[in-house]
């Protein structure tokens, strides 16, 4: 599946094609959409090449990113399951840089938190976990679609929009 996004947020406009990646999910896809609209400031990309700075030498792949005028990575974003492994490593990698993971539910997201409390080797306090409300969250995954138009304003965690003619105003939660 492709998305073809036409995105108009905070009065600026960008596109963005998602393209459904090898057994991904239409949540997961759906994650990463939020996610670049929720990161809006950052001027996020979704599909840096892996031999190109800032990424050269990793062998993770962030589902979203957002750089320094200097190519340096202000922002690493997952969406869905992460390993704790993968969040050892980038917490130990970039410790000046925002780890967030960006999860369906407030429960998959108290999961988490209690897994990273668990594990001593994780930097559990540099990763944020921004969950959506189960029923916020339902109502995205309704307005999804090939061919997504999305109006609105973000600020932080709040997402003020209308997306594919659905209108949403919620404020994702801490884990």
């Amino acid at each position: 599946m492709k998305m073809r996004c036409d995105i108009h947020i905070n009065n600026a406009f960008r596109k963005l094609l998602l393209v459904q990646e090898r057994e991904e999910t239409l949540e997961h896809m759906a994650l990463r959409l939020s996610a670049f609209i929720l990161f809006w400031d950052f001027d996020p990309k979704m599909a840096v090449p892996m031999d190109r700075p800032p990424l050269a030498g990793q062998e993770f792949r962030p589902d979203i990113i957002g750089l320094t005028p200097g190519g340096e990575i202000a922002l690493w974003g997952e969406c869905g399951n992460v390993t704790l492994h993968k969040l050892n490593k980038l917490t130990r990698r970039y410790p000046s840089s925002k780890i967030v993971v960006l999860k369906s539910s407030e429960q998959a997201g108290q999961k988490l938190r209690e897994d990273l409390r668990k594990d001593r080797t994780v930097r559990e306090k540099q990763i944020e976990i921004w969950c959506w409300p189960a029923a916020a969250f339902a109502s995205w995954m309704r307005a999804m679609d090939e061919t997504v138009h999305a109006v609105g304003e973000v600020s932080g965690r709040s997402l003020n929009l209308t997306i594919n003619e659905v209108p949403l105003a919620v404020d994702l939660r801490s884990a």
